[in-house]
């Protein structure tokens, strides 16, 4: 067995600890593996928080050092672009119980002709699509995945299947996570709006896949009001633990230009989670040192999307 890195007690007594709590400040920590995903006070969104104190007790050179070290590495599970930043992610979670496919790493790509096309002479392409199954959506379905193995394992909570509402790239990383960790995952999608290409994943990985007469909303509300059965476990953007491991994107970035940040980032909108988990990863880093400037980023959103 590959010899794991340090742990946290090697360089603080006090462990690193992330938790849930409202977005909008209401009182209260929940734990990360609560199977709720509004705050119980309000019912506004939940993110999750990290114990940045415990953080600081390593220095901003030696989180640099410690990340570029697992960087692509072959140590379980740090080679993960994802939980080579556990420690930032999801702290609490047991190795053996990570669901990983070795997400992140993805290529940092200079578009030379296309910058100059555009009379930019350094312009740079994230290819986080560069992946298992082919978006970024993978970072944060590893991070949800290995929460509800941990779950599993533990005994903490009798998930009996993993549920979301899709029309292609949720629903393909839901059923390869949950497929590598023997976990049921059932997928509910809009009947005759997506493509052959966009089912095949999700089946041939084992999920249940029910084709609705309705549209992407209207599977998501049945898919909300089924996690609220019993051991129905969400895996939709509305679960703050995706984003977790997306913000992960911002590290890498910086990490791939020898820790030096980018002045712009021009990235897709889509329901705007992608870009709340680029930004939180950002501010982390900020927070934490290891940056101490923050980029410009621009959304862009496809017309009448």
């Amino acid at each position: 067995m590959v010899q794991s890195s340090p742990t946290p007690s090697s360089v603080s007594e006090r462990p690193y600890r992330a938790w849930l709590r409202c977005i909008d400040g209401c009182p209260g920590e929940h734990s990360l593996d609560s199977c709720f995903y509004r705050c119980p006070t309000c019912d506004g969104l939940l993110e999750v928080a990290h114990d940045l104190e415990a953080l600081r007790a390593r220095s901003p050179a030696a989180w640099m050092k410690l990340f570029d070290e697992r960087y692509k590495r072959t140590t379980w599970p740090y080679g993960s672009g994802v939980w080579g930043k556990k420690e930032w992610v999801a702290p609490s979670i047991d190795n053996d119980s990570v669901v990983s496919l070795d997400e992140g790493g993805t290529n940092l790509f200079w578009a030379e002709r296309y910058g100059r096309a555009l009379g930019l002479d350094d312009l740079w392409v994230k290819q986080c699509g560069n992946s298992h199954t082919g978006s970024f959506k993978d970072l944060g379905m590893t991070v949800l995945v290995s929460v509800v193995n941990h779950m599993i394992r533990t005994g903490k909570r009798p998930i009996r299947a993993v549920v979301c509402a899709s029309t292609g790239d949720t629903s393909a990383s839901l059923a390869a996570y949950c497929a590598v960790a023997g976990i049921p995952a059932v997928v509910l999608l809009p009947r005759g709006k997506i493509s052959v290409a966009q089912m095949v994943q999700p089946m041939t990985n084992g999920a249940t896949v029910l084709a609705l007469d309705t549209d992407f909303d209207g599977c998501m509300a049945i898919v909300q009001r089924l996690a609220q059965e019993p051991g129905i476990y969400l895996a939709n953007s509305v679960n703050p633990l995706r984003l977790e491991g997306q913000k992960t994107i911002s590290i890498e970035i910086v990490q791939q230009f020898d820790w030096e940040v980018p002045d712009w980032i021009v990235i897709p909108g889509g329901n705007l989670g992608n870009v709340s988990a680029l930004g939180a990863g950002f501010l982390m880093m900020l927070e934490l040192g290891l940056i101490s400037k923050l980029p410009r980023i621009a959304v862009a959103q496809a017309a009448a999307a």
